[in-house]
């Protein structure tokens, strides 16, 4: 009974590092995509929601004057910088009356280096956990191979991770996740990642009248959009590394012949 779960633990924990790293990369795809804000502009009409907010702004005049490639034009600046360790961040400028005009005053600089900070430190966490999916996937892949045994080789362990017990696992941390949106809400745990994440005297949160930051990306519901691509290329690079994963563990070892 202790060797079943120890493999359904073995098992799952690859699948459930895959599964972190899929969506890592997923993440990394929308990043150099610049989160798909080209699209999403529109889709969550950006710019009448610039037009309406941005003559309220109390520390930046004349934004809602500048043009939609202007706007997309500073979000990809913001998006470069924050994946640049913060390196650009004041010279994203934008034009009002032969004025160059700094887009982010201090406040809105300082939480975007923290957010630097904290995907920089994602990048680590994101090294960690490739090198313990290596390292489980090679246990793994040990574990299932034959071993030879006086000239002959012995069947594939006939110990196998339960598709039941994973399942059931997988099933239970959906629900976990999913009773958590329900009962919480998608704003109140979006807010409770960014006052665990962020220093306590740092502001993170920005109303419209006060951040053209906030205005550009109509914070938060641009970001529900970006979690949803995220997800959905994740789960191509999940099913992907599935697939490549099931190969490589279905195969016996290379000295038996046999597949």
């Amino acid at each position: 009974m202790f060797k079943k779960i120890l493999i359904n633990g073995r098992v799952f924990s690859l699948l459930l590092l895959a599964l972190i790293l899929s969506l890592y990369g997923g993440w990394m795809v929308n990043a150099k995509l610049g989160y798909g804000y080209v699209w999403l502009y529109g889709f969550y009409e950006t710019e009448q929601h610039i037009a309406h907010y941005a003559p309220q702004n109390r520390f930046r005049q004349g934004f809602e004057s500048t043009s939609v490639i202007e706007h997309k034009r500073v979000f990809q600046q913001i998006v470069d910088s924050v994946h640049a360790n913060g390196e650009g961040l004041v010279d994203i400028t934008y034009e009002y009356s032969g004025q160059t005009i700094p887009l982010l005053h201090e406040a809105e600089r300082i939480h975007l280096q923290d957010v630097a900070n904290v995907i920089n430190f994602i990048h680590v966490l994101g090294l960690l956990c490739l090198l313990l999916f290596i390292a489980c996937l090679w246990w793994e892949y040990r574990y299932r191979c034959k071993t030879p045994l006086n000239g002959q080789n012995k069947n594939l362990n006939p110990y196998r991770a339960s598709p039941i017990g994973l399942l059931t696992v997988f099933v239970l941390l959906l629900s976990v996740i999913t009773g958590a949106f329900l009962i919480f809400g998608a704003k109140a745990i979006f807010y409770q990642m960014h006052i665990l994440v962020f220093p306590d005297d740092h502001q993170w949160f920005f109303y419209y009248q006060d951040s053209l930051m906030s205005t550009l990306m109509k914070a938060p519901d641009l970001f529900g959009g970006i979690a949803v691509q995220i997800v959905l290329v994740g789960l191509v690079f999940y099913v992907a590394m599935l697939l490549a994963m099931r190969e490589l563990l279905s195969q016996k070892s290379v000295r038996s012949g046999k597949v």
